[in-house]
């Protein structure tokens, strides 16, 4: 797994990092002190799998940082991170597009397992919906309908096709596939394309 991690203090996200890399070899963790310093750091990295950002008040702050890396990478898993783990921020940062939340109470085991959930197309939120938000999410309402155009691109993403692949199936540009799974992977509620096709299923639509 190679993730981000963004935090403003160097040593709390090297020591983090050296936590997660002992209990799991296999990770690999990057780290930014800041939103241009991640921009960067996500454009030098392309193999970059999940961003988790440190909650810290300020201008901007993690949920606003959360927000800005999806508007442009909205296909990174988003997990936020605090000492503050209460229902009212989790909730804002799911609806920043985050796919979990993480305190800083938990165990190196415990993060491990809620990141390994959201990377394989899940959720991790400690404090579980209201029931009528729960049920607002099962509704598929028809702004969950895909425009035909998107349904094509939908049905080749859950053959596994790259976006190299589909551009050249459907005969469109690499950058258009791209705006296209973006579109499904905010009109589905989706973190990732794991978790579209989990949500596409969900909803009839493969």
């Amino acid at each position: 797994m190679k993730l981000l991690l963004i935090d403003d203090q160097p040593i709390f996200a090297a020591g983090l990092a050296h936590a997660l890399g002992e209990r799991e070899p296999g990770i690999e963790v990057a780290s930014a002190r800041c939103l241009a310093d991640a921009f960067a750091q996500i454009a030098a990295q392309p193999d970059v799998e999940l961003v988790l950002v440190d909650h810290r008040p300020g201008k901007p702050d993690g949920v606003e940082v959360l927000a800005r890396i999806g508007a442009t990478h909205p296909w990174l898993v988003r997990v936020l991170m605090s000492s503050e783990e209460n229902r009212a921020l989790q909730l804002r940062a799911r609806q920043a597009g985050a796919a979990g939340f993480v305190g800083k109470s938990l165990s190196v085991d415990g993060m491990l397992s809620a990141l390994k959930a959201v990377r394989a197309g899940g959720t991790h939120f400690p404090h579980e919906c209201f029931p009528h938000e729960c049920d607002a999410q099962m509704a598929a309402p028809s702004s969950l309908v895909p425009t035909s155009r998107q349904r094509e691109v939908l049905d080749l993403v859950s053959r596994g096709l790259p976006n190299k692949r589909i551009a050249s199936q459907l005969g469109i540009a690499e950058r258009t596939v791209k705006l296209h799974v973006a579109a499904l992977l905010d009109r589905l509620q989706a973190h990732n394309r794991t978790h579209l096709l989990l949500r596409a299923r969900e909803h009839g639509l493969l």
